[in-house]
């Protein structure tokens, strides 16, 4: 299972954000149970799109609230978090 979780913000803070990722999001996410992968990305619009790739479904819906709920920088808002099937992972 996956979740895809969707934010939008200040384009050219979005785009700097990768230092911001690696100090403070990434270590949380990779605490997660259950977590497999996660991939990060951003358009020239600041909104994002993260994919976050589980185990299992439990793991994976356990994830939706702590992931809506998660401490955000100011320039960023959440939009939201779909849980969604995996067909192929590669």
């Amino acid at each position: 299972m996956a979740v895809v979780v969707r934010e939008r913000g200040e384009a050219e803070h979005v785009q700097g954000s990768r230092d911001h990722l690696e100090a403070n999001v990434l270590p949380r996410v990779r605490q997660v149970p259950g977590i497999v992968s996660g991939l990060f990305m951003t358009d020239e619009a600041g909104r994002t799109l993260n994919v976050l790739m589980f185990d299992s479904e439990e793991a994976a819906r356990a994830a939706l609230g702590p992931i809506q709920n998660a401490p955000r920088p100011g320039f960023l808002r959440f939009e939201d978090a779909t849980l969604h099937k995996v067909l192929v992972h590669f």
